[in-house]
């Protein structure tokens, strides 16, 4: 859950310095980062308690007030996240096949035309710890998700090497597959919004958002009166907030409740 801080947004009226509604840059962002989603014009209204005048904060304005350090960041040209996946033993009557890992960073080389790439490893994972930064890639798509199935060694293709046991982590996804369409891959799990930051949240699942979203009001006033319970969330890596609603699990698999 979010942790408050002192870099709260500042009333816009001179010679005032309250700080209305108390709201961290951090948390300004998480909210209109979620509801820029669905309306492409929102600024965050808050009124002050003091002067009694309201401020329009934008999105840019409010991450302005995050320290360099802790502002969300975009990958650099021809970056993103791919996936090592590790699959666990399940009933024969199960309809799903059942993974678990995380997500490594790969600096793109090359693209084939069946989606298929080349890329160079950028970060470590767990789910693969032989595997080291600088070592070439080989995967694909798989759903909306990119896999890591190869790494090239001495010019031969060999399958990514997985580690037994399965080792533990504080930053995982459980991703499942059905055992009749091997081409659709679903997580279970919320991804961390800063798109820099390899963070999942392995314990949210559309589960545990159902119990945790009826309690979590500290933030309710900042809403549309009609707005859906939310969670807010801050992330253990990179300390970026997000929040998730009823709208962040579209795509993803929803256990049954």
């Amino acid at each position: 859950m979010i942790m408050k801080s002192d870099d709260c947004l500042p009333c816009a009226t001179p010679g005032c310095s309250n700080t209305p509604s108390n709201v961290t840059a951090n948390v300004a962002h998480a909210i209109c980062e979620n509801q820029l989603r669905y309306n492409p014009r929102f600024t965050l209204n808050l009124e002050c308690d003091v002067c009694g005048r309201r401020t329009k904060y934008t999105d840019e304005q409010i991450i302005g007030f995050i320290p360099q350090e802790g502002r969300p960041k975009p990958l650099p040209h021809d970056y993103f996240w791919a996936l090592i996946l590790l699959e666990l033993d399940t009933w024969k009557g199960v309809d799903n096949r059942v993974f678990v890992g995380d997500r490594v960073l790969v600096q793109r080389l090359h693209t084939e035309s069946n989606g298929s790439w080349y890329g160079v490893l950028k970060s470590t994972s767990p789910y693969a710890p032989t595997l080291e930064k600088g070592r070439y890639l080989k995967g694909a798509p798989r759903g909306k998700y990119e896999l890591c199935l190869f790494v090239i060694e001495d010019g031969q293709t060999n399958p990514v090497p997985r580690p037994s046991p399965i080792p533990r982590s504080s930053s995982f996804g459980m991703f499942l597959s059905p055992r009749q369409n091997d081409d659709e891959l679903l997580c279970a799990n919320i991804f961390c919004s800063n798109s820099s930051c390899n963070h999942i949240y392995s314990t949210m699942t559309y589960k545990k958002f159902k119990e945790l979203a009826r309690r979590d009001l500290e933030y309710a006033h900042l809403y549309d009166k009609d707005s859906s319970p939310i969670v807010m969330l801050q992330c253990d890596v990179c300390g970026v907030a997000r929040i998730v609603d009823e709208r962040s699990f579209e795509g993803l698999f929803k256990e049954n409740e």
